[in-house]
């Protein structure tokens, strides 16, 4: 079958290029090292100083493990959202790479429907993505255990896996929907470098969403990425926040939430996990439908 095939090749141009794998997962290097260096440490510290203050007496040493374990978990869940972003992106990558050396062309010379051709590129990049975030996950999941953590149950990891296919589909609808608008290698170059620093202030991993201003936490909330992180974060961190904030009133827990970008609030009302899935899937839905119309008006002109 000829979209089978399509969807192999274009997922093996991917993994032979160790420079695309590696400036896909730039990113995600780049949070790591962050975190490693400073980030992480200031996360930390800053829920312990919290549980010093309104948690009574407390274990300072247990606290300190557990605000680590705490800020490891946090920052998987962006980094899982990020790669979501940055490894589609990549695939799509080589629609506009084949346009540029004039493969496309070539291919819809041939006697088949040009979405033929569209849905190798989206389909491709949908699995690469889901696979890429998958080996993420699990190697995120083995450093945690390694480092004294809890393994998630089966059921657990099966909701982590539902939530990684759904954000994947929102991020490569966006990403192919944006591709469509680009015709150049140098053009995508660029667009990559942008979408690639962005992403991580989207998902609020190098600023927590509460340190922002008003104005700014209301734009990003304008991201259906926001909301697949958040609810991606509020899973991964459910049984270490408990562990965490042991013996501290709730509302320290449900604004230490609000301010990491766990919980959305707005006006004032919670988003619930139901509504960010319908917000994911409305989302990715509208920008494939955006997407085939670009696709039937460049059929129409014959580009």
């Amino acid at each position: 079958m000829l979209l089978v095939r399509l969807v192999k090749r274009n997922m093996l141009v991917y993994a032979r290029d160790r420079a695309n794998i590696f400036f896909s997962l730039l990113s995600m290097i780049i949070i790591v090292g962050l975190m490693i260096v400073f980030l992480g440490k200031m996360n930390a510290d800053n829920v312990v100083d919290l549980l010093k203050e309104y948690g009574g007496q407390r274990d300072i040493t247990a606290d300190q493990a557990n605000a680590e374990q705490l800020i490891i978990l946090w920052t998987l869940a962006g980094i899982v959202v990020v790669n979501s972003v940055t490894i589609t992106l990549s695939l799509v990558g080589i629609m506009v790479e084949d346009e540029a050396h004039k493969k496309l062309s070539s291919f819809f010379v041939a006697p088949v429907n040009r979405m033929v051709f569209v849905l190798g590129y989206v389909i491709a990049a949908i699995l690469m993505g889901i696979l890429m975030c998958t080996l993420t996950f699990a190697a995120g999941e083995a450093y945690i255990v390694l480092t004294g953590g809890e393994m998630f149950s089966l059921s657990r990891m099966l909701q982590v896996f539902f939530y990684i296919i759904l954000n994947v589909f929102t991020s490569a609808s966006m990403v192919f929907l944006i591709a469509n608008f680009v015709h150049s290698l140098s053009s995508f170059s660029g667009l990559s470098t942008v979408i690639g620093t962005v992403v991580g202030f989207i998902a609020g991993i190098y600023l927590p969403i509460g340190m922002l201003p008003e104005k700014v936490q209301l734009v990003l909330k304008c991201f259906p990425l926001f909301y697949g992180c958040s609810f991606l974060r509020e899973l991964f961190t459910q049984d270490i926040l408990i562990k965490t904030f042991s013996s501290c009133p709730e509302q320290l827990v449900s604004s230490y939430k609000e301010f990491m970008g766990m919980t959305v609030i707005l006006g004032d009302t919670a988003v619930t996990d139901k509504i960010k899935v319908v917000i994911l899937l409305i989302s990715g839905i509208i920008f494939i439908g955006i997407s085939v119309m670009v696709q039937k008006r460049r059929n129409v002109m014959g580009k």
